[in-house]
């Protein structure tokens, strides 16, 4: 997840985070009804704040494409949409590859960057809820972006994970080979294998764009079972 925003003292800086955090998980998350008005007061009341700070922040996630900017209507939290998914990660794609391609063995200069350690000596992912193995895709990800060197792919890779969360969320609950996925990912790219990498990535971005019409169907029906 993205820093927050500040006011400019220590105090403010904690406090305009802290608002930040919440709301911006709460939109993640899906908290708050998908396609309606966000309601500026009762956000405030709820974090115990004055509306100011909670109308930043919201210019702040319309800034970052996390919600809807309506002139003189206000702001709106966004419903799912297949082609913005879609969109998003064949940009992610793109940027991981980008970054990937930075990498040449022979090159001077201090090399790669160690991956971090995502699996246990037994060879298994350290997750166990759904959150905790997102948390490990978005993570992965974010590292590669680092190895670029560039600030605009690392941002691009970390707004991709903020606005795709509750969808990876649910491919990892509903799609039976997700784990496999994202397993096959940590291991080649802690072998620094780059090249079988960079085909791993194509596959598994290939793989979630397809399996997107049938995953936003039982988003569907689900919602229309729990109405």
């Amino acid at each position: 997840m993205q820093t927050g925003i500040a006011d400019g003292t220590t105090k403010g800086i904690a406090e305009s985070n802290r608002v930040y955090g919440s709301i911006k998980t709460m939109i993640m998350e899906h908290e708050l009804p998908l396609g309606k008005r966000i309601l500026v007061e009762p956000l405030a009341d709820g974090l115990g704040v004055s509306n100011t700070p909670v109308r930043e922040v919201l210019i702040h996630l319309a800034a970052e494409r996390m919600i809807r900017d309506v002139p003189k209507a206000g702001f709106f939290t966004k419903e799912i949409s297949g082609m913005e998914i879609q969109s998003l990660y064949v940009l992610n794609l793109a940027l991981l590859d980008l970054s990937l391609s930075y990498i040449r063995e022979a090159a001077p200069g201090p090399g790669m960057m160690k991956p971090p350690k995502f699996c246990d000596d037994a060879g298994e992912l350290c997750a166990r809820t759904p959150a905790e193995y997102v948390h490990i895709l978005n993570q992965v990800f974010v590292h590669m972006a680092r190895q670029s060197g560039n600030l605009e792919i690392l941002h691009g890779v970390k707004n991709v994970n903020d606005r795709t969360y509750y969808i990876r969320l649910q491919e990892c609950q509903l799609m039976p080979t997700w784990k496999d996925e994202l397993k096959n990912i940590c291991g080649l790219y802690d072998q620094k294998d780059i090249a079988g990498l960079r085909q791993a990535l194509q596959e598994y971005h290939d793989k979630m764009i397809t399996f997107l019409p049938e995953l936003l169907l039982l988003l569907r029906r689900a919602q229309a079972e729990a109405e």
